[in-house]
């Protein structure tokens, strides 16, 4: 099994393609026979890959990880960390054999092995182990090395697909919710606001769909869907999410005004859901 960068962007990181290259060599070096395949998934194989994107990947395994295979695996992602370069830094993803990709019965339920956005201390964590996540690997996912994922991985399920949609936007407006009479947390800062507003119309365009596409897609259908009063929200949240760098707008707190209206926005968008009405 080669690696094929083919379809890693250039920009704006020239330097992630040799990054991935190395990684995926090490990891392949330690899985070995074990391996079958690496994956990128999110916003890489979704589209909208920019400035403050995580690097998300999928490992795919015959079998379950063994302790030795953990310790390795932890030292090399360790190692790729400590190259001076942001992908580098940002790599985030999990370890998953193929029975338990297949399994619809421990989804949202079994821990994987996974690493954090830039974290070297492995988790065990249910983070990639969802159908939206399954979808983007096996209609969108990016081939490094190893098996085409139609070929490991059978059509997901739109009623379970739709199911977790629903119940993450609940989860999002809750957050938001909660968040806007709190000290600054990720859901009131300006960098959270926008990703709220702009989670909120991908999930709705894929109720609609049926698809998993890029947050830039999800903003686009939904100013051509939703009532006109949210058009300039949207707006707001695309202009104040492209090519801001997280740890500046993190650390500093949304403006009251826009929390609210991106709260009553999730809320109408929940209306719109219950009555069967996505648009």
């Amino acid at each position: 099994m080669k690696f094929d960068g083919s379809k890693i962007p250039d920009q704006p990181y020239p330097e992630l393609r040799e990054v991935l290259e190395i990684y995926v060599t090490e990891v392949k070096a330690e899985l070995s026979e074990n391996l079958v395949g690496f994956y990128l998934v999110g916003s890489l194989a979704s589209g909208d890959f920019d400035l403050d994107s995580d690097v998300d990947f999928l490992v795919v395994t015959r079998t379950e990880l063994t302790e030795i295979n953990r310790k390795r695996i932890q030292e090399i992602q360790t190692r790729i960390h400590e190259i001076d370069c942001y992908p580098a830094r940002h790599l985030e993803g999990s370890y998953i054999s193929v029975n338990a990709l297949n399994d619809w019965g421990t989804v949202g339920k079994k821990e994987l092995y996974y690493f954090d956005n830039g974290d070297t201390t492995p988790q065990e964590s249910v983070h990639d182990n969802n159908w939206h996540v399954r979808w983007i690997l096996r209609e969108r996912g990016i081939v490094l090395t190893g098996w085409e994922p139609k070929t490991i991985l059978p059509p997901i399920p739109l009623d379970e697909l739709f199911h977790e949609m629903k119940a993450s936007l609940f989860h999002n407006m809750k957050a938001v919710e909660e968040a806007i009479h709190q000290p600054l947390n990720f859901w009131n800062s300006q960098f959270g606001q926008p990703f709220a507003v702009l989670t909120c119309c991908r999930i709705l365009h894929t109720l609609h769909t049926g698809t998993v596409q890029s947050k830039k897609e999800g903003a686009k259908w939904a100013k051509q869907h939703v009532d006109l009063k949210w058009v300039n929200l949207i707006d707001q949240a695309w202009n104040d999410r492209k090519g801001v760098r997280f740890g500046i707008k993190i650390g500093q707190r949304a403006n009251a005004k826009l929390l609210n209206e991106t709260l009553e926005f999730m809320k109408c968008a929940l209306t719109q859901i219950e009555f069967g009405n996505a648009t």
